[in-house]
């Protein structure tokens, strides 16, 4: 019989509800299993609350809990999971009892996220103390037997977190956020060193979240997405799971492919195999049918371990679908980049269409487009597939004159990458300036403009030489929220020259001196 699932007990959840911290939340312990399983609720992510035995506050706990678990962890980076006990009465011993120490009702802490994690505390007979998770995933699992003959007061526990030089990183593939982007068709190898620190995962025939790896697919060719998990150590138990198409990870849903079966034994899992079924329980043959997809698509693939072993022995995860994978990573999709006056400072904003690994954005200002410093930091999401906003106010502007302003974008693994260049004018100033960037220059000037009171606007852009002719001349709209208008001018010879911009409607013109090399 798998240890996955009860006997004679079926419960159909068809949602679960994502647990997150709160101060002062309280939490008990189940007393039947979801899903024909031992799980009694999906995990918890929190470093605060009070954890009571089925009971609650004032009752007792409940006859005829068989093994049923629950699991908390960490909701931040380098931390552990601790439970200190301020009450326990559990002494029900008897002789003929098969638990510790003869035991008939017992309770079970185990060092990790999975019900056969190591086990840290089994007994009855004196209370836990103070118990502390010591590893990689920093989680806690507390598994719970009685039998139906005495109900005594149970437990309460103080739930908290501690430094520890083994807890989660808060930045891998554990988390939706911190997804893996697949762009090739290509197997790859993974592990995972546990749930991470969000529960988004817990929908549908997801009972809970263990060891889990998550990857985000965008689909470049149509036809079908498949796969299989194969367990580096085929005694490990993995289930797929398939979020889609074009979700966020606050806003998943229930899965569109999701198997968590184990009747059929340990081994390979996933999507294919003939299998014609959507999702199934811990009955199914470990595989449920392909799903026919369109380019343009993206979804959310999540691979969920059970055993204490899987996430340290990992597996492959091979594509074997007809539709396309293969793309660009973006680390940061930089959509917009503005800056202006507002209240007298210098105010940038941005947007971003999707993050991945983005540790955040330096904020760097320049007097002349050419030197530029450090002066701000703006932290990142991390990872997220959302349209985000951003917005810095430059409380110590130059102290006259304008700036120009760039974004030092800085991933996790330290890659970095510079934005467009913005342009604000001495924000005290505001009857408009042309500024052209660099000055001298060689092959090509930008010119920043600024329509002061008169705003953006189609202009008339012209460069004259010494004698007033117009060697170049276009059409643009211009203005601060526009960006800089790029002019080659490698044709032109070597001199000084003129550049007028024109307003169209209102006729006012702004002129600047430029210099060719």
């Amino acid at each position: 019989m798998s240890t996955r699932s009860t006997t004679g007990i079926l419960v159909v959840v068809t949602t679960m509800i994502r647990l997150s911290d709160a101060l002062g939340q309280t939490y008990t312990h189940p007393t039947v299993g979801v899903q024909s399983t031992y799980t009694g609720a999906c995990m918890v992510t929190t470093c605060s609350g009070t954890y009571y035995d089925s009971g609650g506050a004032a009752g007792n706990y409940a006859a005829n809990t068989n093994n049923i678990f629950r699991t908390f962890c960490p909701n931040a980076p380098g931390m552990c999971v601790r439970a200190t006990f301020s009450q326990f009465t559990m002494n029900d011993t008897y002789f003929l009892c098969f638990g510790p120490n003869s035991c008939c009702d017992y309770l079970q802490i185990l060092n990790g996220p999975v019900q056969n994690s190591p086990t840290i505390y089994s007994n009855c007979t004196t209370s836990p103390g103070t118990i502390t998770a010591n590893n990689p995933s920093g989680c806690l699992t507390f598994r719970f037997v009685s039998d139906n003959t005495v109900q005594l007061a149970g437990w309460t526990a103080t739930l908290s977190c501690v430094p520890c030089g083994v807890g989660p990183s808060g930045s891998t593939n554990s988390d939706c956020a911190f997804a893996t982007p697949v762009c090739t068709d290509a197997s790859l190898s993974d592990a995972s060193p546990g749930p991470g620190i969000t529960a988004e995962g817990c929908s549908g025939c997801v009972t809970s979240e263990n060891y889990t790896n998550w990857y985000r697919i965008q689909i470049q060719t149509s036809g079908t997405l498949a796969f299989t998990i194969n367990p580096n150590n085929n005694a490990d138990d993995f289930d797929p799971v398939v979020f889609g198409p074009n979700v966020t990870c606050s806003a998943l849903g229930t899965p569109a492919r999701c198997s968590y079966a184990i009747a059929a034994g340990n081994g390979n899992t996933g999507l294919g195999n003939g299998a014609v079924d959507v999702s199934e329980t811990v009955t199914g043959d470990q595989w449920v049918a392909p799903m026919n997809v369109l380019a343009g698509q993206t979804y959310y693939v999540m691979i969920n371990g059970w055993s204490a072993t899987s996430g340290s022995n990992g597996f492959l995860l091979d594509w074997t679908g007809t539709a396309g994978l293969n793309c660009v990573i973006l680390p940061v999709e930089l959509t917009d980049v503005r800056a202006r006056c507002e209240d007298g400072k210098p105010v940038l904003r941005w947007t971003t269409a999707s993050e991945h690994a983005n540790s955040g954005f330096f904020i760097q200002r320049s007097p002349d487009g050419e030197r530029w410093s450090d002066i701000g930091w703006v932290n990142g999401a991390g990872g997220s597939t959302q349209t985000l906003n951003y917005l810095f106010q430059d409380n110590e502007p130059l102290p006259y004159g304008p700036a120009f302003y760039r974004l030092r974008q800085v991933d996790l693994d330290g890659a970095e990458e510079l934005s467009r260049i913005v342009y604000v004018k001495d924000c005290v100033d505001q009857d408009g300036e042309l500024r052209p960037v660099p000055n001298p220059a060689e092959d090509v000037v930008n010119l920043y403009v600024d329509l002061g009171r008169d705003g953006d606007g189609v202009a008339d852009v012209m460069i004259l030489d010494a004698f007033g002719r117009a060697v170049k001349r276009i059409s643009a709209v211009v203005g601060m929220e526009q960006g800089p208008i790029m002019l080659d001018v490698s044709a032109l010879a070597s001199g000084s020259y003129s550049v007028t911009v024109r307003h169209a409607v209102t006729g006012r013109m702004l002129r600047a001196r430029l210099v060719k090399r």
